[in-house]
């Protein structure tokens, strides 16, 4: 059953209380003084990220949100790390209610997932008490606001850790090691050929706010690329050892969840308290028998992931290329072109997400 949000309590009162209300979205308490390190999810779109941070929300006391994004989020509303909020209170409400509005589509559009039990208007209800609360800090940069969100929506679930899944800050390791010390991250992996397999099946756009990604985007080069450097940043960082980083294979995942989730508790110094269930659909499948690859373009991800297939434990297949295949290829690049060079142009959002992705294929800072 939905709740609704009136009433005020300390951050005393609530972690002390037997029953943890929805009272903790609209209370004055701030966390900040006593931070929490995350846990944050990395990988490649169509990895199986989403049921990773599913088997992780079944851990004992960690809330784990998936597809959030923040670090994005601040780029977008021009917020660096070392930016002080509080003198800022525009900028900290338009961070806010870009979180605000993740939670709404979260909670109305997730099929297959657990979510939030909250309604509709629970987030923005959240947006202005937080708003409220935070403006009275001396100073605030965004990772500080990100927790106090985050660990509002944790102690509503009687959970006092905090996590989130953004599979692209595999980017952003080394910053996020900065800003969250003693942060842990989990990397997804799993075989380039059947991820960009999973992309060529999506719808050609999006059906509902749910759907993770559509066909449009996908071109085998660019994403063999994606996913070559996605493995090479997490291996150099793991031989840094800046920070803690779990392996999982999408694989094994599926293929015994249950263990897994067992290695992950231990990862995360914790046990499995919730029922792990079996992968599920996504929900932007088709019914109709899948699109495989051609030759030409398993034989495009492999020249380029080869290496890195092959460190990672994925065997080499080595078709043989045809020449009909060129037609699919083609098409398939000029949708890819388009549907880029619109994003680019009509959305800020996309453009910095595209000009990030851009940066990441060719290397740059």
């Amino acid at each position: 059953m939905m709740t609704s949000f009136s009433a005020e309590s300390s951050l005393e009162t609530v972690v002390n209380s037997d029953r943890i209300t929805s009272q903790t979205l609209v209370s004055t308490f701030s966390t900040s003084s006593s931070s929490t390190p995350p846990v944050i999810v990395v990988g490649l779109p169509r990895s199986g990220s989403s049921y990773l941070a599913h088997v992780l929300s079944c851990l004992d006391d960690w809330f784990i949100f998936d597809d959030l994004y923040p670090y994005q989020k601040a780029a977008i509303a021009n917020i660096t790390p070392t930016d002080d909020l509080s003198t800022a209170p525009e900028r900290l409400k338009k961070f806010i209610n870009q979180l605000s509005w993740q939670l709404w589509a979260k909670i109305k559009y997730e099929e297959n997932f657990q979510v939030p039990d909250l309604s509709l208007e629970a987030p923005f209800e959240m947006e202005e008490a937080l708003i409220t609360a935070l403006q009275k800090q001396p100073s605030l940069t965004w990772p500080q606001v990100l927790e106090e969100w985050m660990m509002r929506l944790a102690l509503h679930d009687n959970k006092h850790r905090w996590g989130y899944k953004t599979p692209q800050d595999f980017m952003h390791m080394d910053e996020l090691a900065q800003l969250f010390p003693g942060v842990k991250f989990i990397y997804i992996l799993r075989d380039p050929r059947n991820m960009m397999r999973s992309f060529k099946n999506l719808p050609r756009v999006k059906t509902d706010g749910s759907q993770d990604g559509e066909s449009r985007q996908y071109h085998p080069a660019v994403y063999a690329l994606y996913w070559k450097n996605a493995y090479e940043k997490v291996q150099t960082f793991i031989q840094q050892g800046t920070a803690p980083v779990e392996v999982v294979k999408f694989e094994e995942l599926v293929q015994a969840p249950e263990a897994t989730a067992e290695r992950l508790a231990a990862f995360l110094e914790t046990t499995v308290s919730g029922n792990v269930i079996t992968e599920r659909t996504n929900a932007s499948a088709k019914n109709t028998p899948p699109v495989e690859l051609t030759p030409t373009e398993t034989l495009i991800c492999e020249k380029i992931t080869g290496r890195s297939m092959q460190a990672a434990g994925y065997k080499l297949i080595q078709p043989t290329p045809k020449l009909l295949d060129i037609f699919d290829l083609l098409r398939t690049s000029a949708t890819f072109t388009r549907y880029q060079i619109g994003r680019i142009i009509t959305n800020k959002k996309a453009r910095t997400s595209v000009i990030a992705f851009a940066k990441s294929l060719l290397k740059l800072k």
